[in-house]
């Protein structure tokens, strides 16, 4: 399950009546065809919760109903090409959601980087949680027998698809590369493209390491996920990483330079040891409940009249349509 799903899922679960009003297709034509949907619609709900920015736009093109927009990444930070810079076009449509954060009852971002874009806007820092359930420690050599990995080799997970600029996958495949030269074995380097969502924890639990060198992130789920797994991770310095693996023993934060990278990397495979990230993510409240109860919280924000100003609580039983 995708993490917008699990969160509506959770939302659902405090009490929340919630419609789902989907969006599909790849060209942007797609929000002009949903904007009819979306005002036939819009009567029956107490408040539109919108995620993504050009969602936004399609919830704020109606007056009649309070509009909560999740910015998710690249609407704020820009979409980067192979080299980390960003066009023109992502400029554009970056000061437009700008613009459209001035305009909404509510604003919710994944990192407090985000947060400072917006401002003076008070947008609530409002992470992705995860799911405890789905996302747990399991047995390594269990996760590669059904995944059909050799039990005797390495692996290190790259959490995006290879092809897709924004993540940097020549950095981290020539940061393995070098690990590999320092160890003197061969390691694999496996990515999550084309994996479906309910595989992911065995790919987490089936590999040794996990190496984030992506040029834009909001707050990434995949390093909670791997967190919730006890995955080791190696990271760049992008969105809110740094403050997901404080003390969290056996992962590190690194320039984007190889030989710094690689030795974090060498590193961790030479502990050969698990995290205590679990744990963390418990202490700092990124479960899917406690996430859901914070969302929940803007919504009675916004109901009560109080807006970005503060969050206090109101009635439970509004209904929303998230889109």
């Amino acid at each position: 399950m995708a993490p917008t799903a699990r969160q509506i899922e959770s939302i659902r679960a405090c009490g929340v009546d919630v419609d789902v009003l989907e969006v599909r297709g790849a060209s942007k034509v797609k929000y002009l065809h949903r904007m009819g949907d979306l005002h036939s619609l819009a009567g029956s709900f107490d408040l539109i919760h919108a995620h993504y920015g050009f969602c936004g736009w399609l919830a704020r093109s109606q007056r009649t109903r309070p509009v909560v927009v999740s910015f998710m990444g690249d609407d704020l930070l820009g979409t980067p090409d192979a080299s980390g810079g960003v066009g023109a076009i992502s400029r554009c449509v970056v000061r437009i959601d700008r613009w459209l954060a001035h305009r909404v009852d509510a604003v919710i971002v994944k990192s407090r980087a985000m947060a400072r874009i917006v401002a003076p806007v008070i947008a609530h820092v409002i992470p992705n949680g995860v799911d405890l359930q789905a996302f747990r420690p399991l047995e390594m050599g269990d996760a590669r027998v059904l995944l059909g990995f050799d039990l005797g080799k390495r692996y290190v997970l790259f959490p995006g698809r290879p092809e897709e600029p924004r993540k940097g996958f020549p950095l981290a495949r020539d940061v393995v590369a070098c690990a590999a030269g320092s160890l003197g074995e061969r390691l694999d380097l496996c990515s999550l493209g084309g994996v479906t969502p309910d595989c992911v924890p065995l790919y987490m639990n089936a590999c040794d390491a996990m190496v984030l060198t992506s040029f834009w992130e909001g707050s990434p789920n995949v390093v909670k996920e791997a967190l919730a797994c006890n995955l080791p991770v190696i990271s760049v310095p992008v969105g809110d990483v740094g403050e997901l693996l404080a003390g969290v023993e056996g992962c590190t934060v690194c320039p984007r330079d190889v030989p710094q990278l690689s030795r974090a990397l060498t590193h961790v495979l030479r502990r050969s040891r698990r995290t205590n990230g679990r744990a963390t993510i418990a202490e700092k409240r990124l479960d899917l409940p406690s996430v859901a109860r914070r969302v929940v919280g803007v919504y009675r924000d916004v109901l009560s009249g109080n807006g970005r100003q503060q969050g206090r609580a109101a009635h439970q039983d509004s209904r929303t349509c998230v889109a």
